[in-house]
């Protein structure tokens, strides 16, 4: 190994050789050593440990779904581009998947190859995500499954709306897309006009006091008919106190007396 490494030009002496060596052996990333066919002309001992070691070739480690990877990677050593990270899926010798940030370049300024790749291990921070992204899919389920309309709103007249759940449909006979951002509609708009000035009043009374809010009062339904609904919400706040928005949630009073004002 010592006497490849001066062979390819990364040291001038044997010792210094050896040095190199134990300067990649202490690294966390493994670092390879490659040829124009994927074939490993040196490897540390990061990469021995990820379970390589008995690899000749990177692409027998390379998920296969992921081996476009190494031919786009080889492509920007050929053509001299700067090196852009692009993440695989790195398999060891026992068939464990481990997700790796790599980046390759050429070791020398005549000769594309051999060339350099460095793999970041960066499995924990994947799982992690995974984890996190099933979560929100979960609950977004959740949300869009409940018969009640979850939002978050700008406190102006309109209430344009940043975010409503999917039960907006069954409440109000719109699509959430087109409540979000008043495309084309506003939830002000949907508000009855007879309880609109009311309504703004009692959150803007509430907002002042950091105070939540329930409310009760109609809407018109998209197919013209009208609808008594409960809502409960809360004021949004900068550090500085400032209001930046409302949230809460609105039910459907439908089939019951017209509740108190």
């Amino acid at each position: 190994m010592i006497g490849l490494l001066g062979s390819l030009g990364l040291t001038g002496r044997e010792g210094e050789a050896g040095d190199a060596t134990r300067l990649l052996d202490s690294l966390n990333e493994a670092v390879l050593i490659l040829d124009a066919t994927s074939r490993i002309l040196f490897a540390n001992r990061r990469w021995r440990e990820m379970g390589g070691a008995r690899a000749h070739r990177l692409l027998g480690r390379i998920h296969p779904a992921d081996r476009d990877c190494w031919h786009r990677l080889r492509l920007q050593v050929e053509r001299r581009v700067p090196s852009a990270p692009l993440t695989v899926r790195v398999m060891s010798a026992s068939g464990e998947l481990r997700w790796c940030e790599a980046r390759v370049q050429s070791l020398h300024g005549t000769d594309a190859w051999p060339a350099s790749m460095t793999l970041c291990d960066v499995t924990a921070q994947v799982r992690q995500e995974q984890i996190l992204s099933a979560s929100h899919r979960s609950l977004s389920q959740l949300v869009n499954g409940l018969p009640v309309m979850i939002y978050r709103a700008r406190n102006n007249r309109n209430w344009s709306m940043e975010y409503v759940s999917e039960g907006c449909r069954t409440l109000t006979g719109y699509a959430a897309e087109a409540l979000v951002n008043q495309a084309p509609i506003s939830y002000g708009e949907v508000i009855h006009p007879d309880d609109a000035d009311r309504v703004w009043e009692q959150v803007q009374d509430a907002l002042r006091r950091r105070l939540d809010f329930e409310l009760h009062y109609r809407i018109r339904h998209a197919e013209g008919h009208v609808k008594f609904v409960s809502e409960k919400g809360h004021g949004l706040y900068a550090g500085n106190g400032d209001v930046l928005g409302v949230a809460g949630v609105i039910m459907d009073l439908s089939g019951v007396d017209y509740p108190p004002r």
